[in-house]
């Protein structure tokens, strides 16, 4: 019995040590126990420790390392909506935190994994948009400016392709004045995604089941004297094939 009891005690006092909500545990030591478990890629029970210093010791020293280190674990754990308000309660609280930057960029990471795919609403991508080249504002020399960019041009290919799809719903419908709206979109907004040559081909091809073919020829002939790159004998071909089943 006595060695049962020995083996307990041993058994709470371990579980303790292990426990996340034992009010006992020094802050250093949670957060230095957080860290071992960031490092090794436990970033549930990582989190765990570090939530508890943001709810209970954010006054301290230790204050905007925890939640940094919080934020950085749900976003590596991948999940992006409670990485988001962490990284935004840091940002908002904590101006002059080392850890300014890296959130900034890591709020625009995570408003690029949120957004939805191309065939989705996209108010989310044009917000990811927003902040990416705001954050690019704020800091032009930062290390992650390349990587900033590289998100921009993902981000507008997909919004280029979510037009070019709807312009092709709205053809298979023809409602070719909705198509011809979604197809100027990608030439006006996203013209340096490789959807611009084909909008401009099916702006030629909406305007001629619209029964405006002078208009498609006047199209075409005022991208040849702007001499657009994508204009080539390919192009005109195409354009022209267009423009004969129209006759």
């Amino acid at each position: 019995v006595r060695l049962v009891l020995i083996l307990t005690v041993f058994y709470l006092v371990g579980c303790g040590l292990s426990n996340p909500f034992n009010d006992d545990i020094p802050y250093k030591q949670r957060f230095d126990e957080g860290l071992v478990f960031f490092q090794e890629e436990k970033y549930g029970r990582a989190a765990q420790q570090f939530n508890i210093i943001v709810e209970r010791a954010s006054h301290t020293d230790l204050g905007d390392d925890a939640l940094f280190f919080l934020a950085e674990s749900y976003f590596l754990d991948n999940d992006y909506d409670l990485a988001l308000v962490e990284y935004d309660k840091l940002v908002a609280r904590m101006g002059f935190s080392p850890y300014i930057e890296k959130s900034r960029w890591r709020i625009c990471e995570s408003l690029m994994e949120l957004s939805p795919n191309y065939y989705h609403d996209q108010d989310s991508s044009r917000k990811a948009i927003q902040e990416i080249q705001q954050f690019l504002d704020d800091y032009p020399q930062s290390e992650y400016s390349v990587d900033a960019d590289e998100l921009i041009k993902k981000i507008r290919l997909r919004l280029a392709r979510k037009n070019m799809e709807t312009g092709e719903l709205y053809i298979k419908l023809k409602a070719y004045d909705s198509a011809l709206v979604s197809y100027r979109i990608v030439t006006t907004d996203y013209y340096d995604t490789e959807y611009y040559s084909q909008a401009n081909l099916e702006i030629i091809r909406c305007l001629v089941l619209m029964k405006k073919e002078g208009e498609a020829n006047t199209f075409l002939q005022e991208l040849i004297d702007r001499n657009e790159l994508f204009v080539d004998d390919n192009f005109k071909e195409l354009a022209s094939e267009i423009l004969d089943n129209a006759s």
